[in-house]
């Protein structure tokens, strides 16, 4: 049955049945529409204008950020943050007790020749730079660095750092290093007086480098071994040094020896050459191993090995990757990489091999003796390229110079 309804107060029309049911908009008033359109040009002024504001901004941040750091467009910039501030730091200040400040420093200031022949020659020995005595390996970059490169970074160190005014010629270069290409590396500050007849204060003279009293029974074991236990010396080298994937020692810390040796006894950090090696150390025998690696500081064996990007592994070193949530290496191990006693051991010129396996390792799961479980947590963030990368970087650094405690216990004097 249809029902209808024609007409009256209460009469209605059946809907057609495409319907929507959706309220009708009325017209809207001119007055608001002038309003919307005022709004629209106010909104793409303000934009154009923050536009040039924000361009501006990053601009003279850009000129403030070079300022700061020293970052201008001579060719030595570029140089010395690739090759100088990992060690010296950006803004040249050095870090107290391990890498003399090139700001202020008297060697510096006497011109760009001084610095060309200590960036050749190298320097092996104590020298004291502003009242600090420091104790560090400067490596020779004479086989590193072309005559116009060392032309141009020792011009943009003494000019930047020593306040002059002078440019060292790539031809004075060439001759310089005629002159100087049997001559060895500097034994300190002394030596460097001696040689160039300009003085320097009281410089503290060159050492033969000497080891931590060792009573005959340790002696035996790091340099003959004793019974099953082969020496340490066998693997790791006189001098600590390394090779391969056997890790440097000289200039690890103390306290971080001792608990690696502790980690091997107690099983915590699997290996199986260390666990004959630790099974029947003594505590004490433990710290006197490890204070004479601690105090050792000798040259670098280690170098790039792996054919990995060396310019990829030094981002990471310096800033990491945030995208993948991995942090600079050296904001826990410490500037140029020299370590943070006791967790963070020191990586500047740690083997290739050893640091990538180590890497793989924590990876893996196979180690997994550190706080938190940091290094299994970053390293499973890196590829095996970034693995290669980062180790061949820190193998081309120049290694860790004897600690603090290391140097007061050898010299008397507080770097």
């Amino acid at each position: 049955m249809t029902i209808e309804n024609k007409g009256g107060a209460n009469s209605f029309h059946q809907p057609d049945e495409n319907f929507e049911p959706y309220e009708q908009h009325g017209k809207m008033p001119w007055p608001l529409i002038a309003i919307a359109i005022g709004l629209g040009l106010w909104g793409a002024a303000t934009l154009f204008d923050t536009r040039e504001d924000v361009a501006t901004a990053q601009a003279d941040r850009t000129a403030a950020s070079q300022a700061d750091t020293g970052l201008t467009t001579d060719p030595g910039s570029a140089l010395f943050a690739a090759r100088c501030s990992t060690c010296h730091q950006p803004d040249g200040m050095g870090v107290r007790g391990a890498i003399p400040p090139l700001a202020g420093s008297p060697f510096v200031a006497q011109g760009p020749e001084l610095v060309a022949t200590i960036l050749m020659r190298g320097i092996d020995g104590p020298i004291r730079v502003n009242d600090h005595i420091f104790n560090g390996h400067m490596p020779s970059f004479a086989s590193a660095l072309t005559d116009i490169e060392i032309g141009a970074l020792s011009t943009h160190v003494a000019q930047r750092f020593g306040g002059s005014s002078e440019a060292y010629p790539t031809t004075a270069v060439a001759a310089l290093r005629a002159a100087i290409s049997d001559s060895g590396s500097f034994k300190g500050g002394q030596d460097i007086s001696t040689i160039t007849g300009l003085d320097f204060g009281n410089q503290p003279a060159g050492k033969a480098q000497v080891a931590h009293s060792l009573t005959p029974e340790v002696s035996a074991l790091i340099f003959t071994g004793r019974g099953e236990q082969w020496a340490c010396a066998s693997c790791h080298g006189d001098l600590g040094q390394g090779k391969e994937n056997t890790p440097r020692l000289a200039g690890l810390s103390a306290d971080y020896i001792v608990k690696q040796l502790d980690d091997f006894a107690n099983g915590r950090r699997l290996n199986e050459s260390m666990r004959v090696v630790v099974a029947t150390l003594s505590d004490s025998e433990k710290r006197q191993v490890a204070d004479y690696y601690a105090g050792l500081r000798v040259p670098s064996t280690a170098r790039p090995e792996l054919g990995g990007d060396l310019a990829r592994g030094e981002a990471l070193a310096l800033r990491g990757d945030w995208s993948r949530n991995v942090p600079a290496c050296f904001s826990c191990h410490g500037p140029s990489g020299f370590g943070v006693s006791p967790e963070f051991p020191p990586l500047a010129a740690q083997q290739a091999a050893y640091t990538a396996s180590q890497l793989a390792a924590w990876a893996g799961g196979h180690r997994n003796n550190s706080s938190l479980d940091l290094m299994g947590r970053i390293s499973r963030q890196l590829d095996d390229a970034d693995r290669r990368a980062v180790a061949d970087y820190l193998a081309s650094l120049p290694p860790v110079p004897a600690g603090e405690a290391e140097q007061i216990a050898r010299t008397g004097v507080r770097p």
